[in-house]
């Protein structure tokens, strides 16, 4: 429904209530009009926001990597000639843009970032290059690395991760043909953001590239994350080996076959590497200063061969970094290797206070009051939910709040240090599809908020989670709005009758509070149950929600 109030449901039947002011205005980020989806990561105290845009507009095709002499391309573009010269018309250029982007990966093709990240204020967007590099002719970033903007903190340095330049290495074979083959050197790095300085944040093993991820940054400059800090595996490290021996590798560049390497090392990590919590302490001018290496709850036995993982993904100006580590969790008289949550205290790791229910847990923000919030996975009615926790590591208390309803998975994403804490959860209680909207817990009062309910009646957005809060109690979210199809150029796409197509649009949003304002009456619209044009968008939305959206998600194991 576009606004459930369900004071108003019990207090009112047919009539109409007037209207008081909401108590949050919503401010459409101006990064909605640089590609398809936009997604908020984070919210400083000067209101700037981090952003990642999905499937950018208008990238540039190089058609010099393009094999025009295929069939498929020959029966398809409508001036080939043209093509060839870089003169592409509409219909050419959408075609195009599809072959590259469905050869992702491919060593010969052109690569096209899936996602650019920038800082964005009430009207104008930064971007983030990250690793991306600039063409020789016009100076300007390709757009080939796909990059993901976590974090800023109040000097508006920001950190992520992202791919590494692609560049172009010409090789010729033994049999003296040719290729032209498109390559980086590392697949994942975390990079930190320094006015126009970008950093990258190595793992203390860099087999193959290796892999970092930098998911946070206080007002102290340290940056914490996670990284490869050993190869586990003797088979991956026989295959690097082997890539760099002339004789073992075979009749292709010893780039190509590390890059395939490093490629199988981001897809499936805990396979191959011992991973843990990193903490980079960066100067004022963004120079790593030391790399500190976090550790786990439990040492494992020194013939215990098993793949071990720890990251931290949130940090408060006091230095306590929070995030989860691999530990044995006895469950249901098994035991499981699962994540728990971890608070990082200079050399000390804590954990919350859990029961045999519990599954396994995350934490996933912290204030400078060190209050940290996360979540446990346990089961309810047999079914595997995520409930929210919030723990005081000062006196050692944690606490459930229950959510919208008891078995409603709840995920908080940041708290302030106003004790305010967003996030997302499920509004529904059906057994099958079950439906996220936005929430604003207060701990000092223990009430749960619909963020939704908080806006004006008439408000064109729907929104599916906050991921970032600010002291000043603005939030950025991740919000439905009904918009006009477009394609990958921003044109508005039409149906076979030349109509406009309405569809749902997915946008980043900035929540401002109102002085003065409080929650408005509303008479109840149900818009949920009509059907939806456009449907197809969910499965971007809750990409972004579970993936690189949010600004605490799990380093892939």
């Amino acid at each position: 429904m576009k606004k459930t109030r369900l004071a108003v449901l019990l207090s009112c039947t047919l009539m109409t209530l007037a209207a008081q002011s909401a108590q949050y205005k919503v401010v459409e980020l101006p990064t909605s009009s640089l590609g398809q989806s936009t997604f908020p990561t984070d919210i400083n105290n000067s209101g700037n926001a981090t952003v990642n845009v999905q499937n950018n507009f208008n990238p540039v095709i190089d058609v010099s990597l393009i094999n025009f002499e295929l069939q498929s391309l020959i029966d398809n573009l409508t001036d080939i000639e043209a093509a060839k010269a870089g003169q592409l018309n509409d219909e050419d250029y959408l075609l195009l843009y599809t072959f590259v982007t469905a050869n992702r990966e491919n060593q010969t093709f052109q690569q096209i970032a899936q996602r650019k990240s920038y800082v964005s204020s009430d009207s104008e967007a930064t971007l983030l290059p990250a690793f991306d590099l600039k063409t020789i002719t016009d100076d300007e970033y390709d757009g080939a690395t796909t990059t993901i903007v976590r974090a800023i903190n109040d000097f508006g340095y920001t950190v992520g991760a992202g791919q590494g330049g692609f560049y172009q290495l010409p090789f010729t074979f033994e049999d003296e043909s040719e290729r032209t083959y498109v390559l980086n050197d590392f697949y994942r790095r975390a990079f930190g953001q320094v006015n126009d300085n970008v950093v990258a944040l190595l793992p203390p093993d860099v087999t193959a590239g290796g892999l970092s991820e930098a998911f946070d940054i206080n007002n102290n400059n340290q940056v914490v994350g996670t990284g490869t800090t050993a190869i586990s595996s003797t088979t991956f490290q026989t295959s690097v080996d082997n890539c760099l021996d002339d004789d073992e590798r075979g009749d292709i560049p010893a780039e190509s076959c590390l890059r395939a390497l490093s490629i199988s090392l981001s897809a499936n990590p805990g396979s191959f590497a011992q991973r843990r919590g990193l903490i980079w302490q960066l100067d004022a001018q963004g120079n790593v200063v030391s790399t500190k290496t976090l550790g786990l709850l439990d040492t494992p036995a020194d013939d215990d061969v098993r793949t071990f993982s720890g990251s931290a993904v949130a940090i408060n100006d006091n230095g306590i970094a929070v995030g989860e580590v691999s530990t044995d969790t006895v469950f249901k008289g098994r035991t499981y290797l699962n994540p728990k949550a971890a608070f990082y205290i200079d050399d000390q790791i804590l954990t919350i206070n859990s029961d045999s229910d519990n599954y396994s847990s995350t934490a996933t923000g912290i204030n400078n009051d060190d209050i940290a919030v996360g979540f446990v996975q346990k089961q309810i009615n047999g079914v595997f939910r995520r409930k929210m926790f919030v723990h005081d590591i000062n006196t050692d208390v944690t606490s459930y709040p229950t959510g919208f309803f008891l078995g409603s998975s709840t995920v908080p994403m940041s708290i302030n240090n106003n004790g305010l804490v967003v996030g997302y959860g499920e509004i529904e209680s059906s057994i099958n599809s079950r439906r996220n909207e936005a929430f604003l817990y207060d701990t000092n009062n223990d009430t749960f908020m619909d963020i939704g309910s908080l806006l004006a009646c008439d408000s064109a957005y729907l929104i599916q989670a906050a991921n970032g809060i600010n002291d000043d109690n603005e939030i950025v979210a991740t919000a439905l709005k009904k918009g006009k199809r477009t394609n990958i150029k921003g044109e508005v796409v039409l149906d076979s009758d030349g109509a406009e197509i309405e569809t749902d649009v997915v946008v980043a949003v900035k929540l401002i509070p109102i002085d003065g304002g409080s929650v408005e009456q509303c008479e109840v619209v149900d818009d949920f149950n009509k059907p939806r044009q456009g449907a197809g968008s969910a499965w971007l939305l809750l990409l972004g929600i579970f993936g690189f959206g949010l600004r605490r998600f799990k380093f892939k194991s």
